[in-house]
This record gives structure tokens, sequence and C-alpha cells, in this order.
């Protein structure tokens, strides 16, 4: 399942306030204007024309971050008093965000019935855009898959489609490709390369096959980024 494009802007609109930033102050953006800190390509004109195209009158102004910490760096910074809504992974807002402070509870009358519109597995609600005390803290505004992408001038997408992960197995691949070190999401990555279920424990047998994916992927990496 995913989501259509318009059901996508409408979650976005729906999740204008999921970082609010308080205190208010005078360098807070006036209720004309929305300042945004988001991940790349939330700030495209293909996420926030729709947007600016239903509220004429709004000035949207969006900037990326490099990473979850990074964003919230900036907060811890100072910058809650610049940004009035972040784009971040949801583990951050229930776990650091909203405990430190750095951002504030959305309105529950104004965005519960937002829950009705989504897919199943996020409307009944999704508890995990609760904090612990109950707060609504965030709304859900995207999913799927963390895949990797190809150049087609060199690979074709039917032989990435058709290889999926096994073709980072590929002795041919050696220094072609570079592997984004996030630790949590290659772990399911490794796991999918090695016909591996992620979600079930592994006795040793498992850990020595993960470990020569493991060995394998990054082995045969030419580049290695956090970035």
């Amino acid at each position: 399942m995913k989501f259509t494009r318009r059901q996508f802007n409408k979650g976005l609109a729906a999740g204008a306030g999921l970082a609010a930033m308080g205190p208010l102050s005078s360098v807070m953006a006036a209720r004309n204007e929305m300042n945004i800190l988001c991940w790349e390509g939330y700030n495209s004109d293909d996420v926030l024309g729709p947007f600016r195209k239903a509220n004429p009158g709004a000035k949207v102004r969006a900037e990326s971050g490099t990473s979850d910490p990074d964003m919230i760096n900036k907060l811890r910074a100072g910058e809650v008093n610049v940004w009035d809504l972040i784009n971040v992974n949801q583990p951050w807002a229930r776990a650091q965000l909203y405990p430190e402070g750095l951002i504030k509870p959305l309105n529950k009358d104004r965005f519960m019935g937002y829950f009705d519109k989504m897919l199943p597995g996020f409307s009944d609600p999704y508890p995990l855009a609760f904090a612990g005390d109950g707060e609504l803290i965030g709304m859900p505004q995207r999913y799927g898959p963390f895949s990797f992408v190809v150049n087609t001038d060199k690979i074709s997408r039917a032989t990435a489609e058709d290889e999926g992960w096994k073709l980072f197995l590929d002795s041919a691949m050696k220094d072609r490709y570079g592997v984004l070190t996030y630790d949590n999401w290659n772990i399911m990555h490794m796991c999918l390369t090695g016909d591996q279920n992620p979600f079930e424990p592994m006795d040793q047998a498992g850990l020595d096959k993960f470990r020569k994916t493991a060995d394998t992927i990054f082995g045969g990496a030419k580049m290695l980024t956090d970035d």
C-alpha cells in the first residue's frame, strides 16, 4: 500500500503543528508564515506547492537538515524560536524532543480527526503519535522502505528490481557503490540481503551468516558516509 499524492499532502497539512516550537517569541513566524525544518525533499515544490496553492496568503520557508541529530541539535542550540514545524523520525519526538521541552503538544480537537483519513495501521489512531502522558505530539505523514538507488545509466531499473539487495553480493559490484552508515536501518537491509528475518532472534549460525553478509557489503563499498 502507498499514499496518493493527495493523501500525502493532506497528511503534511495535518502535521503543521507537529513541532510548533515554544515558547513563542518576537522572532517566531507571524500567523501567516510557517518555517519548516525537514528532511531533504520535503522542502520541494512537489510537496509544498499544493499547500501554498491552498493557502495563497501563507509564506512558507523550508530548510533541509542532514540528519535527525543535526536538526534536533539546532533546536537545543536555541532554534526553537525559529521553527514552527520539524519533520523527524518518530523515536526522536517521543524520547528526546518532547521530554526536553523542544516541542509542544498538538491540539487534539484540531488534529485527531485526521487519523480517520489515514490507512489502516495508522488510523486507530497510531499510538506512537502520542507521548507517555497521552499528549498528541506528532502526526504520521510518511512511511515505507528505506531502499537503495541506482544510476540507471550504469544499472537498469529492471536489474535493480529483479536482483534487489542481492545486487550487493555480486563481486562485480565491488567499489561501485556507497553505504549510508545508519546502523539501525542497515541491520534490516543486511538481513534482507541474507534472506534472514530481521524481526526474529538469531542463533549463532544466524549471527555468523549476518556477519558474512555485513563483511561482504561493507568490504565491497567504495564509500561509507553518514550524510
